[in-house]
């Protein structure tokens, strides 16, 4: 119960921060996700640490540079592009609202049905029956997403439209914590830190993000252009 609460308070704190740099201005979610990138490529150096020794040069440098560049930096700074160059806010809101969403009924389903599970020497406590009705629920949740005034605009004008974001953002999100649990199974880590009480570090809360990021920009980019 104490885990609970101590993870449900970090939580509540977490998304008001997203949301006060969200919806205050754009130097501060600027700071913000730079903040985050900051403490996540951190996070990574003192994974990388624990990972066993690199084989050769090249494994050094995929390691040390390559994967971290576009694991994290470019996605978190798409994300910054995204936001403030393209007056794009609310579908990367949106993204936010989609991935919390689905990892909570995610969880709740796994919690309740889950028995078959999705990738068990990866990530052990996901399962299909989560997954499933995280995204099933999600995505009829957002066809109502087009009837929130912040939320309406000149692109994503049919429900439909939204209900395909939710799919790729759910989809790419669940490759993201997949991707993270990978690399912290390599370098024999539980969590990425402790920055955040109940959750781990920000890359523990972050990771669903990295991965879609990139799929939810393309997809609104396809309906831009």
């Amino acid at each position: 119960m104490k885990k609970l609460i101590t993870r449900t308070i970090t939580g509540v704190l977490y998304l008001s921060i997203l949301a006060f740099a969200f919806f205050c201005s754009k130097y501060v979610l600027l700071g913000v996700f730079t903040i985050f990138l900051l403490i996540a490529v951190i996070e990574y150096i003192h994974l990388v640490q624990k990972f066993p020794a690199p084989k050769s040069n090249l494994q050094r440098l995929m390691q040390r540079t390559i994967f971290p560049i576009v694991w994290i930096i470019f996605p978190i700074l798409l994300l910054e592009y995204w936001c403030i160059a393209l007056n794009a806010t609310p579908f990367v809101v949106a993204m936010v609202i989609i991935l919390c969403a689905n990892d909570t009924l995610a969880y709740i389903f796994g919690s309740l049905f889950g028995k078959h599970k999705m990738w068990i020497k990866v990530s052990p406590k996901k399962s299909w029956e989560g997954f499933l009705g995280g995204l099933i629920c999600t995505m009829a949740a957002s066809w109502f997403l087009i009837k929130i005034t912040y939320f309406q605009n000149d692109i994503f004008t049919n429900p439909y439209i939204w209900i395909g974001f939710t799919f790729i953002v759910i989809i790419a999100g669940t490759f993201g914590d997949f991707a993270e649990s990978m690399v912290k199974r390599y370098a024999q880590q539980k969590d990425s830190g402790t920055i955040l009480p109940g959750h781990g570090g920000v890359l523990d809360r972050i990771d669903s993000m990295l991965f879609a990021i990139p799929a939810g920009f393309i997809y609104w980019g396809i309906f831009t252009i």
